[in-house]
């Protein structure tokens, strides 16, 4: 053997290489794992890093049952055991050829739970498995032996809990656990207190699958966890908000209220009191009661907040003006980076007197670097609109303020251009232009923006698509347009064209 093999490091970098080899999508079984398998019986150098690569990541306990010398042929019972049991339990990938799948729902009705011996072998390897992925719980009930407290797997780094029931949960949480996603919110969840079994839980995503889930099991769970960064979960209640704004580590926040569920849960407004989200940079609302939203940010501080989104069914003025001022009042005026506020349903038509009124709320936000606006109040700017807010935001590199009601469009091409020469930076610029009424000889205007790629949407038809095409090839010479443009994007294409082969000739 090489002297290098002998270094730790080096064989680790090389099994690590192994073992993100591609696998074609007939393969029978994956060529990594047969690698691996075969190096950790190459030597005893070889043996544990080998191991551990193969048992690294698990999507269901069969394999690990497979190490039960009772159980060994109930699951592969097309596999010949080796004569030599204690080599085919060193390394059980060695022996096996195929999963018998038709036996994997019934296998093991009937079948006792493990033994004490059985406990240590299952164990052996299951304190390998740093990734793990449960979504079948029909051989669980073999693992009953263990004590109530025992923690199956000790060195368990990431957990995917897609089942309906927690019955068995407390198996998988680990100490060292790092991350956990849980499909079905179930009212026994809180009796696992997984914040204090998994000290280390960072990042938490809780679903409900159209349930109402604003119940006591799940605000107790989120108030068990103390070190997370990360959270997605349905709404909560004021105490589990309570607890959330006082997490330091705490960094990103969703709020996740299926589109589909039948009624909403709602947030106590009575008594509320926040403290200081200190360092949240992201906070998002998906289908939440707006007056739950509103109440959270108008009770918070948010002094680092980046990115703000919010998505619903229907966003009128009425509600989205408050929590856009609201918005504005939480100290993150300083911070805010990043806006996307949108419904599912803009085709509501909802006239506005002031139809700027909305984007005005978030003139203060100066440092945007992103701001989009896809809602069913009315947002169509004019020039003198599109100059002031363009103005406000000089860091802004995207800029999309749609108009789902395609309403006849009041920015003209003079007026583009001055709210252009505001941001150097802008690399996405979606308003409606009137491409109709020229007002700008490309000839004699010296200004041109080089970093704009994308433009906005084009509804009113142009009158001379080739006019504008000189404008879009002159003034902006990077933009690429879409199909939807039509002629324009024809004469364009021909200008650029045309542009090139005479470069190519030295004229």
């Amino acid at each position: 053997m090489h002297q290098a093999l002998l270094v730790p490091e080096v064989v680790l970098h090389i099994f690590a290489h192994v073992n993100e080899i591609g696998e074609p999508s007939y393969a029978e079984r994956p060529l990594s794992r047969q690698t691996l398998a075969a190096l950790a019986t190459t030597c005893k150098t070889f043996y544990e890093p080998a191991m551990d690569f193969l048992w690294s990541d698990m999507n269901r306990l069969l394999p690990l049952l497979g190490c039960v010398t009772r159980l060994h042929p109930m699951i592969y019972p097309t596999t010949q055991v080796s004569a030599d049991e204690s080599t085919r339990d060193q390394c059980p990938f060695s022996s096996i050829r195929s999963l018998n799948i038709s036996t994997q729902q019934s296998w093991s009705r009937g079948i006792e739970p493990l033994s004490e011996l059985e406990r240590s072998q299952f164990l052996r390897h299951s304190c390998r498995v740093r990734t793990m992925s449960v979504s079948s719980d029909d051989e669980f009930h073999l693992l009953r032996s263990f004590p109530y407290d025992t923690c199956v797997f000790p060195n368990l780094l990431s957990l995917s809990w897609v089942i309906i029931f927690t019955r068995y949960l407390r198996f998988f949480l680990s100490p060292t656990l790092r991350s956990c996603y849980i499909a079905l919110v179930q009212p026994d969840l809180a009796r696992h207190s997984i914040g204090t079994r998994c000290p280390a839980l960072e990042g938490l995503d809780i679903v409900t699958m159209g349930i109402v889930a604003q119940a006591p099991h799940l605000c107790e769970t989120i108030r068990s966890c103390k070190a997370l960064v990360r959270l997605q979960c349905p709404p909560l209640n004021s105490v589990a908000w309570k607890h959330l704004s006082t997490i330091p580590t705490l960094l990103n926040v969703s709020i996740y209220q299926e589109s589909f569920s039948g009624s909403l849960s709602r947030l106590d407004t009575h008594n509320l009191s926040f403290s200081t989200f200190l360092n949240v940079t992201t906070l998002r609302f998906y289908f939440s009661p707006i007056t739950d939203v509103i109440a959270v940010i108008q009770h918070s501080e948010f002094p680092s907040l980046k990115e703000f989104e919010l998505v619903d069914h229907i966003l009128p003025g009425a509600e989205l003006l408050p929590l856009l001022r609201a918005l504005s009042q939480c100290k993150a005026c300083n911070t805010l980076e990043n806006i996307a506020i949108s419904d599912d349903d803009p085709e509501v038509d909802e006239p506005s007197a002031d139809s700027f009124a909305v984007t005005r709320e978030l003139l203060c936000f100066t440092q945007l670097r992103s701001l989009r606006l896809y809602v069913c109040c009315s947002i169509n700017p004019d020039n003198v609109s599109l100059f002031e807010a363009m103005s406000s935001w000089p860091q802004i590199c995207s800029l999309s303020l749609s108009d789902p009601h395609r309403r006849p469009p009041q920015v003209t091409f003079r007026g583009f251009f001055a709210a252009l020469s505001q941001c150097p930076h802008l690399h996405a610029l979606h308003v409606e232009i009137d491409v109709a009424n020229i007002d700008i000889n490309p000839k004699t205007e010296s200004f041109q923006h080089t970093s704009l790629e994308s433009i906005g949407y084009y509804s009113s038809p142009a009158v001379n698509a080739e006019a504008v095409a000189r404008i879009i090839f002159t003034m902006l010479p990077n933009v690429q347009l879409a199909d939807t443009w039509g002629d324009v994007n024809t004469h364009l294409k021909s200008l650029r064209a045309s542009s090139s082969l005479q470069g190519a000739d030295g004229g």
